[in-house]
């Protein structure tokens, strides 16, 4: 919830300091603090045609979804796969560009 502000707080501030700078948000995964199984989701926008690919291990779950032009549009992540998260946020397209 912090990283919207931030970034809106950014873009006014350099408007504010004469540089006209339009507000821009970038993929921003949720995190889920569980201890037991952290949890990372991104899910991809309603209504974009496309499948899962979901590959488990004993120690977490990667769970990707590609749109039809196989593009990565969203994923989920659970235990030692949330380490991928910010590999995988940074090829996602922008929330608002």
């Amino acid at each position: 919830f912090v990283l919207p502000l931030m970034h809106g707080a950014r873009a006014l501030a350099r408007t504010l300091a004469g540089e006209a700078t339009a507000v821009s948000y970038p993929a921003m995964p949720v995190v889920v603090k569980t201890p037991a199984c952290p949890a990372v989701v991104a899910p991809p926008e309603t209504g974009i045609a496309g499948e899962w690919q979901v590959n488990g291990e004993a120690d977490g779950v990667r769970a990707l979804f590609y749109d039809s032009a196989r593009q990565l549009r969203g994923f989920a992540l659970t235990g030692a796969a949330a380490a991928q998260k910010q590999a995988l946020a940074r090829q996602l397209p922008p929330l608002m560009a």
